[in-house]
């Protein structure tokens, strides 16, 4: 037997069909939708109210091969499309996906690829009812998902947050950014490590928020001051934050230490507020109502230059990711 039937197939010898036979899942009838995967086309299920989303992943500018495993880029694909249809307030139910990967690439590989999103599609309580296949230089992965809203229930834009209302968000940011930075140094093994590889999504709190009457909502995608200085533009008004009332892992200074940082305190504040792609919520709350668990207050809305924002009193510069123009 030659060298080279011992090895996985690549893409371009396996061809179209069978790659899409390892992408696509059996089994997944049970999602009420009259077309599911592998048609022409999915056709969904009625719903009061259809919420989408889409993203993409690009290899050299999202991700790096020897930073990540395939199978985490489907999971990250999947769950930063997720997030966002979590914060329109609504559960995601079904995800297309849409893959460019060079021919080269194994069998094997888009295996793992596939055990990624599925296995994070899945977490969601969503399924994968189809997507597109075609060769290109580089990996690409861009993700449709779709959400649904019962009959009645109101979206929570980015537009809503009003004087008076209290600043809150889930888990506690920056350790996807001080997980990268770990990453950079060398130490490829970790929470913080992983937690950048695929954030862990807050399931259900979207629902939450909106149930519990939260007039605004949105996900920290490119960084805390970024996605709330956003949310402050489009709702008209300004925000103050308190720093003592950001949450913090105390993994954070661990990294910082072993990175060697000299004002390591400083820094870990920047991870908070600018390091982005942890995708937790971060919502904005009217007086009266209660506040979710798995929320944390750490500021307040008030009148003032839209956008604004100020840091214990202070005006502070949003840093993070613009899809234009990289990191800040």
């Amino acid at each position: 037997m030659s060298a080279a039937s011992d090895r996985p197939p690549t893409v371009a010898e396996a061809g179209e069909a069978a790659v899409l036979e390892v992408l696509s899942r059996p089994g997944q009838a049970g999602s009420g939708d009259p077309v599911g995967n592998g048609d022409d086309a999915a056709v969904l299920g009625p719903a009061a109210a259809t919420v989408v989303t889409t993203d993409m992943l690009v290899e050299g500018t999202h991700f790096r091969l020897d930073l990540t495993t395939w199978r985490d880029i489907g999971r990250r694909a999947v769950a930063q499309n997720v997030s966002d249809v979590l914060a329109m307030g609504a559960d995601c139910s079904r995800v297309l996906v849409a893959l460019a990967v060079p021919g080269r690439t194994t069998m094997d590989q888009i295996g793992e690829l596939a055990e990624g999103i599925h296995g994070e599609a899945a977490r969601s309580g969503a399924v994968v009812v189809g997507g597109d296949l075609t060769s290109a230089t580089l990996i690409v992965v861009g993700v449709t998902a779709m959400g649904t809203l019962p009959d009645g229930a109101r979206p929570l834009r980015i537009d809503g947050a009003a004087p008076g209302d209290r600043v809150a968000l889930t888990g506690a940011p920056g350790r996807s950014a001080a997980g990268l930075a770990l990453l950079l140094a060398g130490h490829h093994d970790g929470t913080l490590q992983q937690a950048h590889r695929v954030p862990e999504l807050p399931i259900g709190s979207g629902k939450a928020a909106r149930l519990a009457g939260a007039s605004a909502l949105t996900d920290v995608s490119d960084g805390l001051l970024r996605d709330l200085s956003g949310m402050a533009r489009a709702s008209g008004v300004a925000v103050d934050l308190v720093v003592e009332a950001l949450p913090v892992d105390p993994r954070l200074g661990e990294a910082a230490a072993a990175l060697g940082l000299r004002d390591s305190e400083a820094q870990i504040v920047d991870w908070i507020l600018d390091g982005g792609e942890d995708h937790g919520l971060l919502g904005t709350f009217p007086p009266g109502t209660t506040v979710p668990p798995g929320f944390t207050v750490i500021g307040t809305i008030r009148e003032g230059d839209p956008g604004a924002v100020f840091l214990d009193g202070r005006p502070r510069t949003p840093g993070g990711w613009d899809s234009a123009h990289g990191a800040n």
